[in-house]
């Protein structure tokens, strides 16, 4: 630091060397390159800058998707998730406003004096939602930056450094974790300058520095004084200059980073702000200079002296809340001199103790308080309460705690003193007595009379020997959250408790807590095990050694923990009720310890067993029960002595041991000599309790399981029954199933142990050594195959993949998500027919023989309403021709083969025979083609032809285009309003059709604000465009003919259905459609609503399809208008909302209407589609419209269960009211478990209880009550008794009664021909047969076609 010239000059030669190095870095090609690149860049509001840093806070430089590549020749990486902000999208609106004189500003009036009206266009400001992506989301070419280069050097006496700098500066500094990338900053409203921590420490310092330099240029108070305000770059030129000068000083070279900062915020080249500023810089940097050269004096001053005093003590001086406080280190006084001289401090001395201190001799430092950050940690020596005057020796306090929180000992008592109506309590120890002896010392006391005593329990208990240990005080503050346990509990008010009358479980948590003072060890587990110990077995003696051995276990870490878990959860399993415990029978009133207690459908459980059972009183005596009656008749407990307990235990142990392992019992099952059947249920696991009760159409909404029930495992049951089927075998399987399902539901079995025969357990039938496995489902048995094969070990033997040869046909098939894809081929192995067999439930054997017999059945023509033989696809393929299994994979092959030199072929033929196909199309187009701002179709395909090649370029693809030719709509000019642009690109190499079209969508482009839509093409896949625009022209015109003919549909179908409904029926539908067509719904501008029609919900390219519809009253008719005849599936009513701004694929659409059922559940999935008024109208209009079928909405359903279980809970308590107190601790529990039981239709409790509410009458608005509830709960009438499976449980598999109502014979030939699919033409036919009914006028009526219809579970 020293130096020959003044520190003025010294000063002058530090800036000129800043200016110098700003030159050279102005001079340089870099900052021209640094300047051209940012100068691209948006200015973002303080609003997207706020979205930008909450989505990606590290984001540096962001830009749009297009301007990365037009701009900085950079490209978006794959995969990278863009930031969404608002862009601008302002609409316009139409107003009515009072007219105003231009020149006079004053309101104009008509001749009658009322205000002028005007309309007025106003523009009414909106944000859409766009992408962004910062630059660290893309690649390409380098981004050009002026480079401030982080500081990593140390610092020669730094902490020196840094509290001289501290020490100057105008406003505390703190350290702290800042977000993004900023080094710190001065606030000027808190008056305060943050730093970042962990940097370096000659950044750090030179940061300091930069912020302080601020705080003395730049304040609130300096602009005000100089009546002036400097521009941001100006304030950041000043402060970072003045931190270069002054770093320099002290020999901190900050020039890497200095000289890249200052040119950053200057405006030019010119950096007119430092020169502006050079005086100021000068000033405030010689200012620093010398202030910290004279901290940093003053700090070697106190070093010295410093090293003199051998004495320090930490106090911390404080308020109560510690909103104010001063951490001092004093030196020169030890803590009991500094207690001694703290104490005798007068009123004067408290208002400045430091100063008081310091006039005692000591040297005070105050490295604290509220508005500064403290660095490291200390250890309070003393502390002082400047409000209560309160002095506490810490070390002392310490010692205290310490002693307070060593263990407990097993001798040792702890009482605790409290007043019910005063917060003031303590707990003590006594460590020299035994419990005895201080109960009865505390009964003394609690037996004296005021005049005998001052009232001081520590004087009283230490006057009879008591060594006392304090363990909490609320007064004092030590351990005031400590864990409740005591063994005596002296309430000044209350009296005295002995923990012995306590309950057994809250006995057990104070065991828990006297054992873990000190040294917390039990898990959460361990806790609830003790507790649920004690309730059970009510022993708490029992439960305080098992409390102490696993804490034991637990201290030393030993793994014999588990094993004593173990153990007592043994104890707890071998009770014989899991639902009672013996302290709550003792809390009944009967206190025999020989007997175990059960509830009442334990003891009918057991007695039905032959068990000796008892009724339990509340005067300790026992009734022997010889009656069931007895028992249902009992309002209170029964039990079952020890001995008879453990004596049915050693026999079931007996048992057990004898009977046969599970392994060979399924063995028995499964390839007995006998016919068998056996029950599995779910193992009891609470990762299977999603499946538990719940049936198939269920497990599929929920998602857990597919059509193919693939989540039905057998690794996830146990077979908990296995018998012979002697008696139970009907004459066909349902009545086998049925005969199952009543037996074990209303007669068990006396050796069956597990719940009656319910939903979501299986049948497991073995019948003339055949094995089938059935599901119960809701409604009757669903077959399981693969279930069976897995469970036989046979799940490598599911097919999957089927061929066959039949005559000159041969069959394909193989698994798909809905069920068996199936292709049928000729001799030639060309493809002549195929579809999907939509039932995964059977096996693909099964799919291929329904497949195989509905190609022997002759064909019917809904045209001439006549059966005939279709020769193309039939061939001679007759009912007795026979079945030869092929292989899959080598007829797969041919048939492929066929269809590429088939393909191939067509190609050369088109070619020979059409040679000027392609400008024969582009020609047709020119005369049809709507131009898109004056742009002609040879214009877009130039356009498109650049975008392609632009992006094969860019992804390096092999892919040479051939030619683009505009297709679609929109080339025959019938395109509609929202139709997009279809453009084919054919192109030759290796680059997959599929992967160039997802390339070139990754980012779609427009023309004239209308989409492109790209279909690239190659000859080995889709074809050329000689081959590929036919096909597109044929579809044009199939597609002009389909609107004609759905027109004709939507009017010509309407009147005939009208016709054919009686007269009301018709006059009613009307008027329906008469309240659909009032009240239109307005949706806001940004949101745009519209409704689909489709004849097959599930493929919408089957049959008739419907979009854009812009009402749901055109949608409705559209929808009735559909002819019921055909069977291209289920047909739908769908919502599709689209938010202008996004694209079309990312808009949301659902089905609302789907065959029988109205969806409103699906919609939850999709809350923002379903809270649109525009949908909930349509939902209510569609309800109305169709009142025959079914609405789905769980969340309503749940809601009633919810009401319905408060208005039970409620109602009961209003009848009861002391009952239900005596009986109810949890409200919100009861209430959940009612409706528990009301969701798993558990409701006859219910039912019984407003039965009798009503017969009693206990008043009108009660009985009232019960009876509406009655009629509510109805509705959740179980499924499962036996009367209602008569009439309404449907086997899903069949198609009829489970009961058996429908005879029929079991040989398999007449069971494939009950199971048949319907006659089917192909969708050609169809709809030509279609074309032909309109053209003619032609419409049955509806009877009749129903007659002519034949219906099966089972459609291919």
């Amino acid at each position: 630091m020293a130096d020959n010239n003044t520190e003025k000059q010294r000063v002058q030669e530090l800036t000129d060397k800043l200016e110098q190095g700003l030159q050279e870095l102005f001079n340089s090609d870099s900052y021209r390159n640094y300047l051209a690149t940012m100068s691209k860049f948006h200015n973002y509001s303080f609003n997207n800058t706020l979205l930008i840093a909450m989505q990606k806070p590290d984001a540096t430089l962001v830009a749009g998707y297009k301007a990365w590549q037009k701009n900085f020749e950079r490209h978006v990486n794959k995969g990278e998730k863009a930031i969404r902000i608002l862009a601008p999208a302002p609409y316009k609106i139409k107003e009515e406003r009072d007219k105003i004189d231009p020149v006079t500003q004053e309101l104009l009036l008509d001749k009658d004096g009322n205000p002028q009206k005007e309309e007025v266009e106003i523009t009414i400001p909106a944000f859409r939602a766009v992408s962004v992506f910062d630059v660290a989301q893309t690649d390409g070419k380098p981004i050009p930056e002026l480079a401030a280069k982080e500081l990593l050097s140390d610092v020669k006496g730094y902490q020196d450094m840094i509290r001289a700098v501290e020490a100057i500066s105008p406003v505390p500094i703190e350290l702290e974790e800042i977000a993004g990338d900023s080094k710190g900053y001065y606030d000027r409203e808190a008056k305060r300058i943050a730093v970042q921590e962990n940097m370096s420490e000659s950044q750090t310092l030179k940061t300091m520095i930069h912020e302080v330099a601020h705080s003395k240029l730049h304040s609130k108070e300096v602009e005000q004084d100089e009546q002036m305000r400097k521009d941001r770059n100006t304030k950041e030129v000043e402060a970072e200059s003045v931190a270069y000068t002054v770093c320099q000083h002290f020999g901190v070279d900050t020039s890497d980073y200095s000289f890249g900062y200052i040119a950053g915020w200057s405006s030019g080249r010119d950096t007119k702000e430092l020169r502006y500023s050079m005086d100021t810089i000068r000033r405030t940097a010689s200012e620093l200079i010398t202030g910290i050269e004279e901290q940093l004096q003053e700090l070697q001053r106190d070093r010295e002296v410093s090293q003199e005093q051998t004495k320090e003590s930490i106090l911390l001086i404080q308020n109560t809340d510690l909103s104010e406080f001063s951490l001092l280190d004093v030196y020169g006084m030890d803590r009991s001199e500094l207690m001694q001289v703290l104490s005798e401090m007068s009123d004067d001395d408290k208002l400045s103790i430091q100063a008081y201190l310091e006039s005692k001799g000591a040297w005070t430092t105050e490295i604290g308080n509220q508005d500064s950050r403290e660095y490291g940690e200390y250890n309070l020596d003393v502390r002082y309460n400047t409000d209560t005057d309160e002095l506490i020796d810490m070390k002392e306090r310490k010692a205290i705690y310490d002693k307070a929180m060593e263990p407990i000992n097993a001798d040792d008592v702890v009482v605790k003193f409290a007043s019910a109506f005063e917060s003031e309590w303590e707990v003590l120890k006594i460590t020299n007595m035994s419990r005895e002896d201080v109960g009865k010392i505390l009964k003394d006391m609690a037996s004296l009379y005021e005049n005998e005593w001052d009232g001081n329990y520590l004087s009283y208990m230490e006057k009879q020997g008591a060594k006392i240990t304090l363990l909490a005080s609320s007064s004092k503050g030590l351990n005031g959250n400590m864990p409740d346990f005591w063994d005596y509990e002296y309430d000044f008010d209350a009296g005295l408790t002995d923990v012995e009358e306590l309950s057994v479980m809250q006995h057990a948590e104070h065991i828990i807590n006297r054992l873990e003072h000190g040294q917390p060890a039990f898990s959460e587990a361990e806790r609830n095990l003790i507790v649920n110990y004690a309730y059970k077995l009510g022993n708490i003696e029992k439960t305080r050694e098992l409390a102490e051995h696993i804490y034991a276990q637990e201290v030393d870490g030993n793994q014999d923990v588990a094993l004593a878990m173990i153990d007592a959860e043994a104890e707890i399993d071998a009770l014989p009720d899991s639902m009672v415990g013996v302290s709550e029978m003792q809390e009944y009133g009967y206190t025999w310890n020989e007997m175990f207690p059960l509830t009442q459908e334990r003891a009918i459980e057991l007695f039905d067993h032959d068990l000796p059972v008892h009724l339990l009183h509340t005067d300790g005596s026992e009734t022997t029960v010889s009656d069931r009656k007895q028992i249902t008749e009992h309002d209170g407990m029964c039990g079952i002595e020890k001995g008879d307990w453990l004596n049915e235990r050693k026999l079931q142990m007996m048992q057990e041991e004898l009977s046969e392992s599970d392994s060979n019992r399924e063995a028995q099952l499964l390839y007995g000599n006998t016919d068998k059947y056996g029950i599995y249920q779910l193992k009891d696991d609470p990762e299977l309790d999603k499946f538990r009760f719940e049936g198939t159409e269920s497990l599929k909404r929920m998602g857990i399981t597919k059509d193919n029930f693939d989540a039905v495992l057998p690794e996830n049951y146990k077979l908990v029954y296995m018998g012979e089927l002697t008696e139970l075998q009907g004459q066909t399987q349902s009545e086998t199933l049925e005969a199952i399902y009543t037996k074990f539901n209303i007669d068990h079995p006396a050796d069956y142990k597990a719940h009656s025969l319910s939903v979501s357990d299986i049948v497991v039938l073995h019948e003339d050594g055949e094995n089938s496995a059935h599901f119960v489902d809701s409604f009757g048995f669903t077959e399981l195959p693969k279930f069976m094969l897995t469970l036989e070990g046979k799940e490598n033997e599911i097919q999957t993949e089927f061929a066959v040869h039949i005559a000159d046909r041969y069959i394909l098939m193989h698994e798909c998500d809905e069920g068996y894809d199936y292709s049928i081929l000729n001799e030639q192995y060309h493809l002549l027919d195929g579809g999907v067999y939509d039932n995964p439930d059977i096996t693909i054997q099964r799919a291929m023989d329904m497949v195989i017999a509905d190609l022997k059945e002759p064909r019917f023509s809904a045209v001439t309403e006549q059966y005939y033989r279709d020769e193309y696809l039939q061939g001679e393929v007759y009912v007795g021709s026979e079945v030869e299994i092929v292989d899959y994979e080598e007829l797969s092959e041919k048939a492929e083969e066929v269809e590429q030199s088939d393909l191939a072929a067509q190609q050369a033929e088109f070619r020979e025979n059409n040679p000027d196909v392609v400008a024969d199309f582009r020609a047709k187009t020119e005369k049809l083609f709507h131009s898109l701002d004056r742009q002609s179709a040879e214009d877009i395909e130039k356009t498109v032809y650049a975008y392609v090649q632009s992006q094969i370029d860019e992804y390096g693809l092999d892919a040479e285009i051939v030619d683009v030719v505009v297709a679609g709509s929109r080339c025959r000019g019938i395109e509609k309003e929202n139709s997009d642009l279809d453009v084919v690109v054919e192109y030759t190499g290796s680059t997959r059709e599929d992967d160039l079209f997802n390339m070139l969508h990754e980012d779609s482009i427009y023309i004239a604000g209308i989409q492109v839509d790209i279909n690239p093409i190659t000859e080995g896949k889709t074809g050329t465009l000689e081959t590929y625009l036919p096909e597109v022209e044929t579809y044009l015109q199939e597609k002009a003919q389909q609107e004609q003919i759905n027109n004709q549909l939507v009017t010509q179908g309407r009147e005939n259905a009208l016709e054919q409904q009686p007269e009301k029926e018709k006059i009613a539908e009307e008027n329906i459609i008469s309240e659909l067509e009032k009240e239109p719904v307005i949706e806001p501008e940004t949101v745009h609503i519209t409704f689909t029609v489709a004849e097959c919900g599930e493929f919408h390219n089957m049959g008739e399809y419907h979009e854009g519809i812009e009402t749901i009253e055109e949608a409705i008719k559209i929808y009735n208008a559909i002819d019921p005849s055909r069977m291209n599936g289920i047909p739908s009513i769908g919502v599709n909302m689209h938010i202008e701004g996004t694209e079309e694929w990312e808009d949301e659409q659902v089905d609302i209407v789907s065959g029988k059922c109205i969806d409103v559940d699906f919609l939850n999935y999709t809350p923002e589609l379903r809270d649109t008024p525009k949908v909930q109208d349509a939902i209510k209009k569609l309800i109305a419209a169709y009142p025959e079928k079914d609405v789905i909405d769980v969340e309503t359903k749940e809601q009633k269960i919810q009401t319905l279980a408060a208005e039970l809970d409620q109602l009961s308590q209003d009848i009861d009211p002391y009952g239900y107190a005596d009986t109810v601790s949890d409200r919100e529990a009861q209430v959940l478990m009612i409706a528990d039981d009301i969701r798993n239709g558990n409701i006859e409790p219910f039912q019984d209880f407003l039965q009798t509410a009503i017969e009693e009458g206990t008043d009108e608005d009660s009985e009232r009550q019960a009876k509406e509830l009655l009629a509510k709960l109805a509705e959740y009438k179980p499924l499962a008794k036996i009367e209602e499976i008569e009439e309404q449980n449907y086997n899903m598999i069949d198609d009829r009664l489970n009961n058996g109502v429908e005879k029929f014979n079991r040989e398999e030939e007449k069971k494939e021909q009950q199971e048949k699919p319907q006659a089917r033409s192909s969708l050609k036919e169809r709809l030509a047969a279609k074309q032909k009914e309109v053209a003619q006028g032609k419409n049955k009526d509806a009877k009749e076609q129903d007659k002519t219809k034949k219906t099966n579970r089972e459609e291919i």
